[in-house]
This record gives C-alpha cells, structure tokens and sequence, in this order.
C-alpha cells in the first residue's frame, strides 16, 4: 500500500474514473484489518508508512516536488478508512477508563498526577540509559528517530489556529511564536533542531525523503498528530495529545542533555534542548489553564475526547520508548564527538 500511495500522490495524468475501482479500497480494509484488529507487524508498517505519506503530502508545497493528488478521492479514501480502523481499535483500549474521569475542577492535579506517574515519561530506563552510558552513535539514532514529530510540530500547531478565537486563540498563538523563534529564523526550533543535525551529520530533510529508517512506531507516534491535525472533527483530541505533550517534555529533555554533554556536546549545540527544558514547562501550565480548563468549562462533556488524546500520547510514547530501548542498545558503541 505504500508504494501504490506514494506513486499514485506524485502520478500526473490520474482520471477521475479511477475512483470507481473498488479494488483499492478493499484491499486498504484487508490492511487495516490485519494491522489494528489482528496486529500484524508487517501490516502495522505497510498502513503508517501510507499514512504518513499522505499526511506528509498534505504538507508539499506547490514550488518544490508537490504531490498532485493529495486531494484526490482515492487518497481521501485511503487515508479516511485506515484511520477509522486505527482510531476504533485505540478506543477500545480505554472503554474503562474514559468511564471515571475527575469533576471539571479536580481535572488539574488529576492529569498532572496521571502525565506524571505514566511509564512513558522520564521514569522510563531508556532516559536513563540515555544520560549515563549511550554512545554517540545510540544518541544520534534515538535523535533520529525522534526527527519526524520534532521537525512537524511548528505545523501540526499552525493547524489548530483556524476558527478558534479568544483566549483560546491567543495562547495557541503565543505557543507557535516561541515555534517559530519570535520571528527570528536562527531561534526557530525546527532551524535549531536542523542546526544540531547538521552538527550530527544527518540530512535535515531526510524524515520527508527517506522513511524507511523510521521504526514502526516513531511512525505511529506522528501520524497520530498529523491525522488528528488535518481532520477537524479530531481537534479536541489534538488538544489533549499536546496537553500530554507539554507536561513531559521538559524532564525527558533534562536527561538527554545531560547525556550529550557527557559526551561532549557543547551548551551552543544544545540549544534547541535547552529552549525546551524552559520554554515547555511555561506551556504545559498555559495550555492546561488556558486552554484546556475553558474548554471543560464550557462543555465538559468533551472531557473524554481531551482525555482520550492525553492516554493515546502517553501510551504511544511508551511504545516509542520501550522499542527505542531495545533498539538503540543493539547498535555497537564507541564513536566520540570529534
């Protein structure tokens, strides 16, 4: 399915009668069946690898390579009917949970508890690992694999600004400026983060033309903010996956730095590290407050969809960390920084 997808977005001649072929979107139910209801490894990697082309693809920009497709009803169907099997086997994950949730007050010290106490936060070995005995070349895989989400996520805020307005608005806002550097290219996070990747010798661009380096569930982790960005019906999903998101980066970061500096990496080449240890844990208590407690307030029924987004991210984390654990220790040590 990921080569049909990827040849099909970039085909020029595509006819509109193309869609009347059933094949196609059977053959997507077969995947996402295998991959979400029977969890098939090879299906699993098949479905986000297509995902994460079409999610990318919505991305292109019409003056580099674009993928003239992107909209078409084919690409559409694809995309719609593996997310609805990803997004039916996930909530069937935390039936139970969604069930007891706190009161709209209690919702504070509640998820601050629940982010705080998840095994996908620092308390996992990998950060650890990661500040006390990786290599350079474990440290630059696990920083690889983390490119994709790193890289987007100036992109996947920038969709959440449309229709929202008020205080709502002003912070979504104010999170993209500290994005984008206060308009200061070289403050840019995604300039700084290029910055260390040059450092490191990695192609900056290679998380858009080069996937297959990517572990299956790095893959997951940013399809789920790409899918639940660019399909509106899924925004107060979204603001719970980056209510998550905020509250555990800044201790996951504090290790790595510390292991990078243990080898010899330099407070300058850390920037981009470090302006997240700061910067987060200022957003993670703006966007509970000022985002997430108006939202609740106004209708907390939605408290299971913010919640839902909050466990899919912590959960999807732990996966990320547990695979990277195994997967970064299994690489021969030894490269220093020159």
């Amino acid at each position: 399915m990921d080569k049909f997808v990827r040849d099909f977005l970039y085909a020029n001649g595509i006819k509109d009668s193309f869609i009347k072929d059933s094949e196609i979107v059977n053959s997507v139910d077969e995947l996402a069946s295998r991959a979400f209801v029977d969890g098939e490894q090879e299906a699993r990697l098949d479905a986000h690898r297509a995902l994460y082309a079409i999610n990318l693809a919505h991305l292109s920009t019409p003056w580099t390579r674009s993928p003239v497709n992107v909209n078409h009803p084919v690409i559409a169907a694809i995309k719609y009917r593996i997310e609805q099997q990803w997004e039916l086997s996930e909530r069937a994950k935390y039936t139970a949970t969604l069930e007891s949730l706190p009161s709209v007050e209690d919702f504070p010290e509640w998820v601050k508890e629940h982010v705080a106490s998840h095994h996908s936060n620092e308390l996992h070995p990998i950060f650890k690992y990661l500040r006390d005995e990786a290599s350079l070349d474990q440290m630059r895989e696990f920083f690889v694999q983390e490119t994709p989400l790193e890289m987007l996520f100036g992109d996947i805020l920038a969709f959440m600004l449309p229709g929202v307005y008020g205080s709502i608005k002003v912070e979504f806002v104010k999170n993209y400026w500290d994005e984008v550097g206060h308009a200061v290219d070289a403050r840019v996070h995604r300039n700084m983060r290029g910055d260390l990747m040059n450092f490191l010798g990695i192609p900056v661009d290679d998380y858009v033309t080069n996937h297959e380096f990517l572990v299956v569930e790095e893959l997951e982790l940013i399809n789920m903010y790409l899918s639940l960005a660019t399909n509106r019906a899924r925004l107060t999903e979204l603001i719970g996956t980056m209510l998550a998101t905020e509250l555990m980066i800044p201790g996951r970061f504090e290790y790595q730095i510390a292991g990078w500096k243990r080898l010899g990496l330099t407070d300058t080449q850390l920037a981009y590290h470090l302006e997240h240890v700061t910067v987060d844990a200022e957003h993670a208590l703006d966007w509970l407050y000022h985002v997430v407690m108006p939202i609740l307030r106004q209708d907390a029924t939605v408290m299971k969809d913010i919640v839902f987004g909050v466990n899919r991210r912590l959960d999807t984390a732990a996966r990320v960390s547990d695979r990277l654990y195994d997967h970064i220790r299994n690489i021969a040590p030894n490269r220093k920084v020159a």
